[in-house]
């Protein structure tokens, strides 16, 4: 069965506290929103199933909990 992936897909990422400006450059192609609390939030357009995973590997080896993860609507 091949792989359908809507053509314009963003998701948000919650991450557990304030990343730094270091942090945020590993991720080029997310934009932040301030939020209150202790969280961090990012969201951009992804473009497959890959791209998602690669973002969440990326998450995990800087050692960055992902608190939630929401596909927004288009």
């Amino acid at each position: 069965m091949p792989e359908t992936w809507p053509q314009r897909v963003r998701y948000a990422f919650s991450i557990s506290g304030d990343l730094s400006e270091r942090a945020l450059s590993v991720f080029p192609e997310l934009s932040v929103s301030d939020v209150p609390g202790p969280y961090t939030m990012l969201y951009g357009p992804v473009a497959g199933p890959s791209e998602l995973r690669g973002l969440l590997a990326r998450f995990d080896s800087l050692g960055l909990v992902v608190v939630e993860m929401r596909r927004l609507p288009d």
